[in-house]
């Protein structure tokens, strides 16, 4: 098992998830990974909804941060924000910034 994470947490190469057997539709164990240098210079993940948009994206975006590629990020509906909260000690103070934000954008 340590090889196969080590084959995939190499700079270079984003973990997508598990490929699908196209005749069973079943999970395999074979890893889809694809290189970085295969991304064009922009993107766009369309689909109806619970289809699994959010979580690619995220997934993509979280492999691309660890490459050292940045990203911009247009959602309307709001669900990708919630990549720039962090709160690893879920201190009180951390919250209260983030009150603090909303509190001030709300009133002006």
């Amino acid at each position: 098992m340590k090889n196969i994470i080590s084959l995939y947490e190499k700079l270079g190469l984003f973990y997508l998830g598990k490929e699908i057997d196209s005749n069973t539709l079943e999970m395999t164990d074979n890893l889809l990974l694809y290189k970085s240098k295969y991304f064009t210079t922009h993107g766009v993940i369309i689909g109806m909804t619970g289809s699994g948009k959010t979580g690619l994206g995220i997934g993509i975006i979280e492999e691309a941060a660890i490459d050292g590629i940045p990203s911009i990020v247009i959602d309307p509906k709001g669900d990708m924000e919630n990549l720039l909260l962090a709160f690893p000690d879920l201190r009180p103070e951390d919250f209260e910034r983030l009150y603090l934000i909303q509190y001030i954008a709300k009133e002006g």
